[in-house]
């Protein structure tokens, strides 16, 4: 998980580096002139913008590794509107993977990840269902490993489809937030790199990657703790 996040940031510095270094005027006037159609076509058409760009995102959530669209989504629709997408299309396509698997490929989820098959099986029957979906939520577990995997189990959809809406709001919002807080591409080119980045945004993601770090840190120390301290043959208890 930890060497998706830095990925992630590798890639997005990348990418600032290069737009910071390049003499790119021209695409920026046709990355300028792409942005106002797009934004002409949201504001003249909101209710088909909403619904097509919902369909996009539960497609590509479908999709292994297509990272970021939340942060786009958010500079197009704003928080709440962009929250609100990224948030009923994770659902759904979470739900859309559960199905797909129990429906179909149940064995080969047995087989490509039985050993998390195994643990999600075995967290369910201990602490419960919601209990268990929703803190692998919360704590940023590989999101489609926790769908085909759950769809191997017996988990109930319901339960599923709102411990997925309410454990990802969190990362949802800090990445939707992000993305609201961009400029336009015309206010970008005027703007220096270090202008652009929002220091808010950015502690305030980094608590939301780093509390469910510590929880599962701790989780783990209390556990070795409690497993070197249990009682030995023969002592009082």
């Amino acid at each position: 998980m930890m060497r998706r996040w830095l990925i992630l940031v590798l890639v997005v510095a990348l990418l600032a580096t290069l737009w910071y270094f390049s003499d790119a005027s021209m695409h920026h006037e046709t990355i300028a002139e792409n942005e106002k159609w797009i934004r002409s076509l949201i504001n003249d058409h909101p209710i088909l913008s909403i619904a097509a760009a919902t369909g996009i995102y539960i497609l590509t959530s479908l999709i292994p590794g297509t990272t970021g669209k939340s942060i786009l989504y958010g500079w197009l629709f704003g928080l709440w509107i962009g929250l609100a997408i990224v948030s009923l299309s994770l659902t759904i396509a979470a739900c859309i993977a559960l199905l797909s698997v129990r429906l179909m490929f149940r064995d080969w989820a047995l087989r490509k990840v039985p050993r998390l098959v195994r643990k999600i099986e075995s967290a369910l029957n201990v602490g419960g269902q919601a209990t268990c979906l929703l803190t692998l939520r919360l704590l940023h577990a590989p999101y489609t490993g926790v769908n085909y995997s759950a769809g191997a189990t017996n988990v109930r959809i319901t339960t599923f489809a709102w411990t997925t809406l309410i454990g990802m709001i969190p990362s949802n919002v800090v990445f939707v937030l992000a993305g609201s807080r961009l400029p336009s591409v015309d206010r970008l080119g005027q703007l220096d790199l270090w202008t652009v980045v929002d220091w808010k945004i950015l502690l305030v993601s980094s608590v939301v990657i780093a509390i469910p770090l510590i929880i599962t840190h701790s989780s783990r120390r209390f556990r070795e703790t409690g497993e070197d301290t249990s009682p030995i043959e023969g002592s009082s208890r």
